[in-house]
């Protein structure tokens, strides 16, 4: 017998460099004060499920410049990106602007997907426990979850994968009310014409 699986696509996971993580948890934990920012997550009565926070300029570049080497790893190690079949030809991408995902206890993200070709999600700060779900079809047709348990020591460890993969978040508790768990998210687009043409500049991946 020769047991035999299909091809598919999947995600990277890594940790932050220290000085990296640094500076995005010092930010995390002050951004209460940064732009707030909408991704239309809603409860049933209409109150978002958790606030967002924009990302200082500053921590933009230094984690653009980080995470740039992990998206041509990915674009090597899957075929995903190349297999979308939407564009003519190769298409630059570029980094749209993260957010920090800042929640208490109870508070909660519904199962969802992003924009562009791929997401991140890293941990800044975490609680003693908490789980992060993947839910996918499988090649019968069944829904299937991957379930990823976190604690405290995963903190400035982050995911990056196809910005079309469903994912959750589960409320976690805790007996302290003020007790947060912080992550930074974003996505990565197709860099536009418009864009490429105001700013003159392709970026050095593609």
């Amino acid at each position: 017998m020769d047991p035999q699986y299909l091809p598919n696509d999947g995600y990277i996971a890594s940790s932050l460099t220290g000085d990296l993580f640094d500076s995005l948890l010092e930010e995390g934990l002050r951004c209460e004060n940064n732009k707030s920012v909408s991704t239309g997550l809603q409860t049933p009565d209409g109150v978002e499920t958790c606030p967002h926070y924009g990302v200082s300029e500053e921590n933009c570049e230094k984690l653009f410049a980080f995470l740039a080497p992990y998206v041509e790893t990915y674009m090597e190690q899957f075929p995903y990106i190349k297999s979308i079949g939407i564009l003519s030809s190769d298409c630059p991408i570029t980094f749209g602007e993260p957010w920090f995902n800042f929640q208490k206890p109870n508070h909660y993200l519904p199962m969802h997907m992003h924009d562009g070709v791929l997401s991140y999600s890293i941990w800044l700060q975490l609680p003693a426990s908490s789980e992060f779900i993947f839910s996918y079809a499988t090649i019968t047709g069944r829904s299937s979850d991957y379930r990823i348990n976190l604690t405290p020591t995963e903190s400035g460890k982050f995911l990056l994968f196809p910005s079309t993969l469903n994912h959750a978040v589960h409320p976690f508790k805790s007996d302290d009310p003020n007790e947060t768990r912080i992550v930074l998210s974003g996505n990565i687009l197709f860099q536009g014409v418009a864009e490429l043409i105001n700013s003159n500049q392709i970026n050095n991946f593609t």
